[in-house]
């Protein structure tokens, strides 16, 4: 600007007396003196932060949609291609008395069909909106806990800016504690703040995660099921920066963190 002496928009980001660092577009226009020397900047700042942020969560969305296409095809059609081999068996009456447990094989290896597809939908609207402000006391699934299980929560009042879709974190989250706990009777959801970020943990009481599937429960394709549905939680959190991690201790339950940053919760009362 100095050296070419005209206006100039610049974007970058400003640090807040409260510590945040927030997004500004700054509309710059030098002053020169009489001799043409540039001798003041004048300008006007905007507030640019959640159009950045929107569009940081666009672009990963973008990434989302890319691997939709490679892991969709692949498996599918694996799926297909078992279903027809056994089909193809039955038509040339190969198959004997052990014919029921073929059938089985085709009708489970359908249903991985099906799941996927869902799987295939729910990915594809993964990132394709907005974030937005979420209550998260309003996302935790209550009314799909089995009466014999008790969950308590301590989170009223926060909200979590996060990917519409952000409800289904806890219904996988609540999906992963009743089919691999075993022993869950309790659940337990609360939060805290930890330096700048918010924690929101997920606790159970079940059986817990061996210490060396910690990680590999966020992989797609891992576990007894589909291995999907961590996956997924870990993918819907990621757009608007979040974590998640399992520490919980095996033999006393799993617990998952949710960690916030600064910029992505906010408390609706004191």
């Amino acid at each position: 600007i100095i050296v070419k002496k005209e206006k100039a928009v610049v974007e970058c980001r400003l640090l807040y007396k409260d510590g945040s660092w927030k997004w500004h577009s700054l509309n710059v226009i030098p002053v020169l003196d009489e001799e043409g020397n540039v001798v003041l900047l004048q300008g006007i700042s905007h507030d640019i932060n959640e159009r950045k942020r929107n569009e940081d969560a666009l672009k990963k969305a973008n990434r989302q949609l890319s691997l939709l296409t490679g892991i969709t095809r692949h498996d599918i059609l694996n799926k297909v291609s078992i279903i027809f081999g056994f089909l193809e068996l039955m038509e040339k009456g190969i198959l004997d008395q052990s014919a029921m447990e073929y059938l089985s094989i085709i009708v489970n290896t359908t249903r991985d069909i099906q799941t996927q597809i869902e799987f295939t939908r729910i990915y594809e609207e993964l990132g394709s909106h907005e974030p937005l402000w979420i209550l998260l006391d309003l996302v935790i699934p209550r009314n799909q806990v089995p009466s014999d299980i008790i969950l308590s929560t301590d989170i009223a009042g926060i909200e979590i800016f996060a990917d519409p879709m952000f409800e289904k974190v806890f219904f996988n989250l609540l999906d992963n504690s009743l089919r691999h706990g075993m022993t869950v009777s309790e659940i337990r959801v609360s939060a805290r703040k930890e330096n700048d970020f918010l924690i929101v943990i997920w606790e159970d009481n079940g059986v817990g995660i061996a210490e060396k599937e910690k990680e590999k429960i966020f992989h797609r394709g891992f576990g007894k099921n589909n291995g999907l549905g961590m996956f997924l939680v870990r993918e819907i959190l990621s757009l608007t920066d979040i974590t998640i991690t399992e520490n919980g201790k095996q033999g006393t339950g799993a617990r998952f963190e949710i960690r916030v940053p600064y910029q992505s919760y906010r408390f609706t009362m004191p």
